[in-house]
C-alpha cells in the first residue's frame, strides 16, 4: 500500500522553495532509501543483500557533498544535509544511522579545518562502512557519556572537561564493548548504544581545537547543535514515512464497509499526525537553515519538540493498526522499537545544551 507522496512536499513556506540541486539531491536520496531501505521494515536482511546496500549507498557520494570546495568537495549546507538525512529514515531508524552516522562529525570537523586529525584520509571510508565516528553525548546529570556506534575500533566525538572548561576531542573508546565502567543498553541493528558511567575519553584524545588557537564559534556547541540536528533530521523522516504509511493504510483498510480513514475519530487522528510531520519537518528546516549560527535555545526547542512528538506519532501509528497484536509485521512495529531511543539520545543532547546556556556557562565555553 505505497503512499509515495510526500506529506510535507507542498505545504512548506513558497520562500522555502528548494531549488533544482537541492531538489535533485532529496529525490537521489529518497529514490535509494524507497528502493533498498523501505523494504527493510518487514525483516532483518541478510549479510550479503545489506553489504549491496552499503555499497549503492556510497555511490550516492555523501562523503563528496560534506567535503569542503577547496577539498574538491560540495560544500554541503546543514540544510541540505538535514533534507538528505531524512530521506534514509525511510526504513529502520537503525539501518538509516548506519549509512549516515559519521556525518555530524564530519560537519563540525570540516567547520574547524580539523579533518586531517582522522586516521583515515579518505573520507569516504566513514560513509561507506569501513569506518565511522561515533557521536559522543554527554550526560550532564551522572557526569558521563553515551555513545552511539557501530564499528568497535573506531573514534568517537566528545566533549572532555579541562578543569572547568569543556573540549571537543575525538577520542578511543575500548574496543570490547560492556567494559568496566560501561554498558550497552540497547543493540538496534549493527549498532549499539552504550552509557559510560565515567567521562574519561581513552588515553590520547585529540583536541578538535589545537590548544592555543583562536577559533570563530565554539566548537563544543558547534558539535553538539550538529549531533541534535542529525538526531532530529532521522526523526523528523521517520514520522514523515509514518505518516506516508498511515495515509495510505487507512485508504485501503476497511471496517463497516468503508476505510477507515472515513471515520471521524481516525480522521482526527490522521490529522494530527500530519500537522505533527508537518510542523517538525519545518522546525528543523528553520534550525538547519541558521546553518553555523544557529542559536542554542531554539535548537533545544527544536530537539525537545521533535523527540516528544516523534514518540507521540510512533504510538499513534501502532494504535491506528489496531494495537501491537494487529501492528506485528508492519512497518510501525519496526520504528516502535527504536523511535525511543533515538528520541532518548536527541533529549540528552538538549540537556547538553542547557547545561551550555546555565548561569556561568558563557565563560567556561567560550
Amino acid at each position: 500500500m505505497p503512499f509515495r507522496e510526500s506529506v510535507v512536499a507542498d505545504l512548506a513556506p513558497g520562500s522555502w522553495a528548494l531549488n533544482n540541486d537541492q531538489q535533485g539531491l532529496v529525490a537521489a536520496a529518497g529514490q535509494f532509501a524507497r528502493e533498498r531501505l523501505e523494504p527493510l521494515l518487514g525483516g532483518a536482511p541478510d549479510i550479503a543483500r545489506w553489504g549491496e546496500t552499503v555499497r549503492l549507498a556510497a555511490t550516492l557520494d555523501l562523503a563528496t557533498m560534506i567535503l569542503p570546495q577547496q577539498m574538491g568537495g560540495m560544500g554541503i549546507s546543514r540544510h541540505d544535509l538535514a533534507l538528505v538525512v531524512e530521506q534514509f529514515a525511510a526504513g529502520p531508524l537503525e539501518r538509516g544511522a548506519e549509512l549516515t552516522l559519521s556525518s555530524a562529525a564530519l560537519m563540525t570537523l570540516r567547520d574547524y579545518d580539523a579533518l586531517g586529525l582522522l586516521p583515515d584520509q579518505n573520507i569516504q571510508h566513514y560513509l561507506d562502512g569501513t569506518t565511522s565516528i561515533a557521536p559522543g553525548i554527554p550526560d550532564v546529570d551522572a557526569s558521563g557519556f553515551w555513545v552511539l556506534r557501530q564499528h568497535a575500533c573506531s573514534q568517537a566525538m566528545m566533549v572532555r572537561m579541562d578543569g572547568e572548561r569543556p573540549q571537543l576531542v575525538l577520542a578511543t573508546l575500548p574496543a570490547r564493548r560492556g567494559t568496566q565502567g560501561s554498558a550497552a543498553v540497547a543493540l538496534p541493528g549493527a549498532l549499539s548504544i552504550e552509557r559510560y558511567t565515567t567521562a574519561s575519553t581513552g588515553d590520547m584524545p585529540l583536541l578538535v581545537v589545537p590548544g592555543g588557537a583562536i577559533p570563530e564559534g565554539n566548537p563544543v556547541r558547534q558539535w553538539l547543535v550538529d549531533a541534535a540536528t542529525y538526531l532530529a533530521a532521522l526523526l523528523s523522516g521517520a514520522v514523515q514515512h509514518g505518516v506516508n504509511f498511515a495515509l495510505a493504510y487507512s485508504a485501503a483498510r476497511q471496517t463497516f464497509r468503508k476505510p477507515i480513514a472515513a471515520h471521524q475519530l481516525v480522521a482526527v487522528r490522521l490529522a494530527d499526525m500530519l500537522i505533527s510531520a508537518h510542523t517538525i519537518h519545518l522546525f528543523l528546516r528553520s534550525i538547519a537553515l541558521q546553518d553555523a549560527q544557529a542559536q542554542i535555545e531554539p535548537v533545544r526547542l527544536m530537539a525537545r519538540h521533535i523527540a516528544t512528538e516523534a514518540m507521540d506519532v510512533a504510538r499513534e501509528l501502532v494504535q491506528l493498526c489496531g494495537g501491537h497484536g494487529y501492528v506485528r509485521g508492519l512497518p510501525p512495529a519496526a520504528r516502535f522499537q527504536t523511535v525511543h531511543w533515538f528520541a532518548i539520545l536527541l533529549m540528552k543532547l538538549e540537556a547538553g545544551l542547557c547545561a551550555l546556556t546555565a548561569p556561568g556557562a558563557h565563560q567556561q565555553a567560550s
